[in-house]
């Protein structure tokens, strides 16, 4: 309109901000700005102790709501505001005189430590972070030891970690070389624990290995010593499990257990992010814990059964991960519920992997509620998730959505990457398995979207697999294509474990099939000849790692039936799929179960085929069977594709 003339319209967005704040009546824009200092969020009982020379603080907060400055909730049991957008909280510190500033964050200190003198503990951080802004160094140090003590102890919050960094530089900037290595390591440490707790393994590692140069030195970087210092480590964990009286025996000092518990925290964010450094670097962990008495040191039997992952995870030897499992079982103590969920959810995976299903224990919904009490994010986390794939697979549908939902729950609590992108890969082969195709294609593109930005890019390969697996079902073809390419960059990239591999193969098998399929429609001999080469690759490929983690087995051995009865040798076709429904009923896996009582059944009553029955049962047997457990488990799409089939 005309009026647009005569507006003056600021150039920033600061400009913008600091516009709005200048428009407050002036004791409600001083509330603020003093709001602005305690942090992004803070407690009321912290401003009304700071603010005594403001009135009638509770209507100037209301106000800020009323016109979406701030917000209010509740935490730790606390009336607590929170700026709506941290750009604001950032004008108004600006704002304010460097000078003041100084003297408000000792002010906010010391009001802290007055209203929180009851549980002082819980706000070590925030004290550390007000002390260095407020330059007063003596404080700051000692706060950030105790902060560090706390962060081994609980889920360290958003602020905890600005507050260290914050810490950090400050103090690096004061002293520069000068600065005692000891205290820039406590600092590093805190920082790392931080990282761990939020889900940002990535970063995490590189914290704690900057921690560990300074309490531990640095792993060898030389492939000789590394190799050395690798057989080594594997030599005398070898030694622990089958010669324990030579092991066990050191009485650790409370700077052993500092560094052991450091090397583990920094070995699981390591299985997230870099499996073939997780291997090496936890075997030499495990080395130096099985020197001490496990009963002297806190974590000790905790990480003795975590050894259990490294051979079961990386499909090495399930023998020697049961061996880890048995040994430790007698000191898993029912009244240690972190021990506990940490040594169920490693047997899950075991058995889950090697393919006992039908040992895997139930979810225990209790355990998992103690742990995240306790805020055991990382252990609670993957306990869900392992649990989930069972349900999937097993038919158990509804008890796996639950899971997706409760991984949703703690990253909402939380904000733990970990927990969200768990629950996107989850969530995504729930859908994919049940068929809701368009929910499933949103969700895994949310999720890549999610997991790209929290630089977790082992999960790359298995959302991109998974988007070409929809995009093949839907029959965008092309778009599958794309998808297998993304993904098989990754996996030229970095180093995989089985699982990772699995729905890759699964995917890329059943794209070369589709096309295999399309040539041989089409009468080209050329294409077809080229689609035979690439789907027997892809077949054996999954066979391979089917064999090492069997969630997707008995789905290999359907695919690969469908192979050789494209290229009609239905001899080969009919092994393939005897040995599909014998590991699918042994494995009590009625998802590919059921697809593959239908893909047996639909085939054998093609106008080409030669047989009439698989091991003594007719084609329409196997129909019937397939409708039972689809209706079992509610797969409608799958009893439309039987409805069809029968009408056609």
């Amino acid at each position: 309109t005309e009026k647009i003339r005569t507006m003056a319209i600021p150039h920033t967005i600061n400009d913008v901000l600091m516009a709005r704040i200048d428009r407050l009546e002036e004791k409600t824009r001083s509330l603020l700005r003093l709001a602005s200092v305690i942090g992004r969020s803070f407690f009321y009982r912290i401003l009304a102790d700071v603010a005594v020379t403001i009135e009638d603080i509770d209507s100037r907060l209301s106000y800020l709501k009323e016109i979406q400055i701030i917000r209010e909730r509740s935490r730790m049991g606390e009336i607590e505001y929170l700026f709506k957008h941290a750009l604001t909280q950032e004008a108004a510190y600006e704002s304010i005189l460097f000078h003041k500033r100084k003297d408000l964050h000792i002010k906010v200190a010391h009001s802290i430590e007055r209203v929180f003198s009851h549980r002082l503990h819980e706000f070590y951080g925030m004290l550390a972070y007000h002390y260095s802004r407020a330059e007063c160094l003596a404080k700051a140090e000692e706060y950030l030891i105790k902060a560090g003590e706390e962060a081994l102890k609980s889920s360290a919050s958003n602020e905890a970690l600005h507050y260290y960094q914050e810490a950090l530089n400050l103090y690096l900037n004061k002293y520069g070389g000068a600065a005692d290595s000891e205290k820039v390591a406590i600092l590093e440490k805190n920082i790392a624990l931080a990282l761990y707790n939020r889900g940002q393994y990535d970063e995490a590692v590189e914290h704690f290995d900057r921690a560990l140069n300074y309490y531990w030195g640095k792993f060898p970087k030389h492939a000789a010593s590394a190799i050395f210092k690798l057989m080594s480590a594997f030599l005398h964990f070898f030694i622990s499990l089958y010669l324990p009286s030579f092991k066990f025996r050191k009485i650790p000092t409370q700077k052993d257990a500092e560094i052991v518990a450091l090397l583990y925290k920094k070995s699981k964010a390591l299985a997230i992010v870099d499996p073939k450094k997780f291997f090496i670097e936890a075997l030499c962990t495990y080395k130096e814990v099985t020197n001490f008495d496990l009963i002297r040191l806190d974590l000790g039997a905790e990480i003795f059964v975590g050894a259990s992952a490294l051979f079961s995870f990386t499909g090495i030897s399930f023998r020697l991960s049961r061996r880890v499992l048995d040994t430790a079982k007698a000191r898993v103590s029912k009244d240690n519920a972190k021990l506990q969920i940490w040594y169920e959810w490693l047997e899950t995976l075991h058995n889950y992997f090697e393919g006992n299903w039908k040992a895997i224990k139930k979810h225990n919904n209790d355990l998992v509620n103690k742990n995240i009490s306790l805020g055991e994010i990382y252990d609670v986390s993957q306990h869900l998730y392992w649990h989930g794939f069972p349900y999937i697979y097993q038919g158990s549908l509804d008890v796996a959505e639950a899971m997706v939902i409760k991984l949703n729950d703690i990253f909402e609590v939380y904000n733990n990457d970990l927990s969200k992108s768990l629950k996107y890969e989850l969530n995504t082969n729930l859908l994919i398995e049940c068929r809701k195709l368009p929910d499933a294609l949103i969700e895994v593109e949310g999720g890549i979207d999610f997991v790209e930005k929290a630089g977790l890019k082992h999960f790359l390969i298995e959302m991109y697999s998974c988007q070409a697996w929809i995009h093949i079902m839907m029959g965008y073809i092309k778009k599958a294509g794309e998808s297998l390419q993304y993904a098989n960059m990754i996996r030229c990239e970095i180093e995989l474990v089985p699982f990772q591999l699995s729905n890759f193969y699964r995917s890329q098998l059943e794209y070369d099939l589709y096309l295999l399929k399309e040539s041989i429609s089409n009468g080209n001999k050329s294409e077809s000849f080229e689609y035979r080469k690439k789907a027997a690759k892809s077949s054996k490929m999954l066979l391979k790692v089917s064999q090492k983690v069997s969630q997707h087995r008995t789905e290999s051995y359907k695919l690969t039936g469908v192979y050789y009865w494209l290229i009609n040798k239905q001899e080969k076709a009919l092994k393939w799929w005897r040995k599909a429904i014998e590991e699918g009923e042994r494995l009590g896996a009625r998802l590919e179960l059921s697809r593959a009582y239908f893909e047996v059944g639909k085939r054998l009553l093609e106008a080409g085929s030669k047989h009439k029955m698989l091991n003594g049962i007719k084609a329409q047997e196997y129909l019937g069977k397939a409708r039972v457990l689809f209706e079992e488990m509610d797969l409608q799409w799958d009893l439309d594709e039987l409805d069809r089939m029968d009408r056609g």
